[in-house]
């Protein structure tokens, strides 16, 4: 299923890829005649990325990546064996960001330490791509290389952004997109132990996983 929004110069394809559990990946592009696009963590199912990509008459021209758990990262070598532009960024401070520039995209690349000590979001526009940092209902587990005073000090620096900047989450957890000060109301939402448990025992079996000689960890 493929989520397309266009805001102003900005077309933002959101497509659920399945993979570890209800994720997405964001192809986005300039809304004008533009044939080249950025991918935002591609992951899980490659063809129904393909399947976007060519109903949109899209190639790929940069991929970029919100951190660097392997449920956002599944894709990530495949696209460089394609010879795709690839950027990982480091880790830095809350708050700290880098301008880019990549497929006639302005790009803000804003450090969101928490869920993991490299975590980003992505600012184009009006749309913020927050990858595990918040979700529509709640945010992401510190369990797996996070900090839960570091990521209290993110969502208090990003209630000082736009509240309606739209909010383009990594998984689909509580809905597919919100704004942001939506999202930041639903930010005390915690999953029960109960559901702690089962992502536990997901992560678990998903690291027992192969990918031919590389192994898929959290941590």
């Amino acid at each position: 299923m493929l989520l397309i929004n266009k805001l102003s110069m900005v077309k933002v394809i959101q497509v659920n890829v399945g993979g570890f559990d209800s994720n997405f990946s964001y192809i986005v592009t300039k809304s004008d005649s533009s044939k080249n696009a950025i991918i935002i963590d591609p992951t899980g199912n490659l063809s129904v990325i393909e399947t976007a990509l060519k109903l949109n008459n899209l190639t790929i021209g940069m991929q970029l990546f919100t951190h660097s758990h392997p449920d956002h990262t599944e894709l990530m070598n495949y696209f460089i064996s394609k010879k795709v532009p690839t950027y990982i960024p480091p880790s830095g401070l809350v708050g700290k960001s880098k301008d880019i520039e990549a497929c006639g995209l302005k790009i803000k690349v804003l450090h969101t330490p928490g869920h993991t000590q490299e975590s980003v979001c992505f600012i184009i526009e009006e749309n913020i791509f927050s990858g595990d940092t918040i979700f529509v209902k709640g945010i992401g587990t510190t369990a797996y290389g996070g900090n839960d005073s570091i990521l209290k000090e993110t969502l208090n620096y990003l209630s000082t952004l736009n509240p309606s900047l739209k909010l383009w989450p990594g998984h689909n957890y509580g809905g597919a997109s919100s704004s942001l000060g939506g999202a930041l109301k639903n930010s005390h939402i915690k999953p029960s132990d109960k559901i702690l448990e089962i992502i536990k025992k997901k992560v678990k079996k998903y690291e027992s996983e192969q990918t031919g000689n590389q192994k898929k960890t959290f941590k």
